[in-house]
């Protein structure tokens, strides 16, 4: 399936000192708080993140939600440029689908499963840009006293990934745009057995366009990091990797592209890809209905042709598992 990444888009609050709070209706001024207020599936959506943004503020310390309170700024100045096209419906549609995936990283929960057990809380890092340096906004979960192996390691995976961002990076010209670098750490699954968060980042060089790309943290919380040899053995490989090139024969294509133009635009060497992303688990992430393989645009064709990601059903998960306790329940 092709895909279009939208992210770090800012939730629809009212922020005000260390408090956010869910704005009145009957004050509604903007247009966008006037689409907010005209369907109530997103009002609520609205208001479920103020809720996750209360119980953040009595989580964190003073820093930490500072921080945090920068990066909510920042989401704000472009949130109607993220969700300001098409018609009204559309709109409402992706204010809706981004206040909720923005309320999983606000709350520390996952898309799917039960939970991990261990508390988990949000972060964010920020850094303001200049001509010469990045703007960097970073936000996303961790384990609030990390315990047990996998969780340690989910934390350090999480430090790794801060820590490769272009804090200190500067350029000796002058761009057409601001230097930027957003990245997004969210839930897909957690339980007991399995904790699977999606990494998505978006980063601007300076050139004539940015660039996104996919990644994932997979642990057992009680003994760590999960790769493709902890749950599968090498014969399985092929299988996985026919398994999600015939799904993404199969997806569904993006308005602006057909299947055949799709077809036409995939990489020689794009079975090779596939093949070598079956065997590791880096762009791999699990939820109830099994697991998806996250491919970053130029991996598989060129940029027009956008993202990929192919789906791979539980139960053929199992099948091939060689430790099935590590798979979603």
């Amino acid at each position: 399936m092709m895909k279009r990444l939208m992210l770090l888009v800012p939730a629809f609050l009212m922020i005000q000192g260390n408090q956010a709070r869910a704005f009145d209706c009957a004050k509604a001024g903007t247009e966008t708080e006037k689409l907010i207020c005209s369907d109530s599936a997103l009002k609520q959506a609205d208001d479920d993140l103020g809720q996750a943004w209360r119980k953040a503020r009595a989580r964190l310390g003073e820093a930490e939600f500072d921080m945090l309170r920068q990066n909510q700024r920042a989401w704000l100045k472009t949130r109607d440029g993220r969700c300001g096209y098409g018609s009204d419906a559309e709109r409402v549609d992706c204010l809706k689908q981004q206040t909720t995936q923005r309320t999983l990283i606000i709350a520390a929960r996952p898309r799917t499963g039960p939970g991990g057990g261990a508390e988990m809380v949000p972060f964010a890092k920020v850094q303001e840009g200049s001509k010469t340096a990045y703007e960097i906004e970073i936000a996303g979960v961790r384990f609030a006293e990390p315990g047990g192996a996998g969780e340690v390691a989910f934390n350090k995976a999480v430090d790794k990934l801060v820590g490769e961002a272009p804090f200190t990076e500067k350029i000796d010209f002058e761009t057409a745009g601001q230097l930027s670098y957003n990245q997004s750490i969210s839930l897909e699954y957690a339980a007991p057995n399995l904790v699977s968060a999606l990494v998505q980042t978006w980063r601007y060089d300076g050139g004539a366009h940015g660039n996104y790309f996919f990644s994932s943290v997979n642990v057992s919380p009680q003994t760590g990091e999960l790769t493709y040899d902890t749950l599968f053995p090498e014969k399985a490989k092929a299988t996985l990797a026919d398994a999600c090139k015939s799904r993404l024969r199969a997806h569904d294509a993006d308005q602006a592209l057909s299947r055949a133009q799709v077809a036409e635009m995939m990489s020689p060497d794009y079975a090779k890809t596939i093949l070598t992303a079956a065997g590791n688990l880096s762009a791999w992430t699990f939820d109830t209905n099994g697991a998806r393989v996250h491919f970053s645009p130029y991996e598989l064709a060129p940029y027009a042709a956008g993202s990929f990601e192919c789906r791979l059903p539980l139960d053929l998960l199992r099948d091939l598992s060689k430790a099935g306790q590590h798979l979603p329940q």
